[in-house]
């Protein structure tokens, strides 16, 4: 996997509820080597926000013949969970902040595959205003998390280290 998108060293660092940060780091211990993935909703107050874990069916992707690539170099999130999570957020009066996955054995970036499966034919995202947050987790633990946003004037997504507060 090769990135495409890096956390910028100069940048902010995202500021996320610790709780919501050990759930993201938890899952991706747990699924490793695997990637994890789910989603983050909550109301606009970050203290709020919650990670919803969601199947990874990227092995039965690849069994089908959909994808060349298994659950240790991608992930995609259950359509029909990803249908009912949304649903369900809707009607708490939660919206989708991010969608979140691991990485297992390298840092927290934006792989191209990533960037290929965020953006449309046109290069541009398909959930406008969606952040991505990638964990990166090794054997002994999850180690950091990057918050990925797409920078409009730049036509690129952009990249910061997710802190914990």
């Amino acid at each position: 996997m090769r990135a495409a998108v890096r956390v910028e060293a100069d940048a902010a660092a995202l500021e996320l509820p610790r709780a919501l940060v050990l759930e993201l780091f938890g899952h991706a211990r747990e699924c490793y080597p695997e990637e994890c993935c789910g989603v983050i909703v909550g109301a606009k107050e970050l203290a709020g926000w919650r990670a919803i874990r969601c199947s990874n069916v990227q092995n039965a992707r690849k069994a089908q013949g959909e994808s060349e690539l298994d659950a240790r170099e991608a992930f995609w999130v259950d359509e029909a969970e990803l249908l009912a999570v949304l649903r369900a957020a809707e009607s708490a009066g939660e919206t989708l902040q991010a969608i979140y996955h691991s990485h297992a054995d390298t840092a927290a970036y934006l792989s191209h595959i990533d960037v290929r499966n965020a953006t449309g034919a046109s290069g541009r995202p398909l959930w406008p205003g969606l952040a991505h947050v990638v964990v990166s987790v090794l054997e002994d633990g999850a180690r950091e998390a990057g918050w990925f946003e797409w920078d409009e004037s730049a036509g690129r997504f952009r990249g910061r280290r997710v802190q914990e507060v």
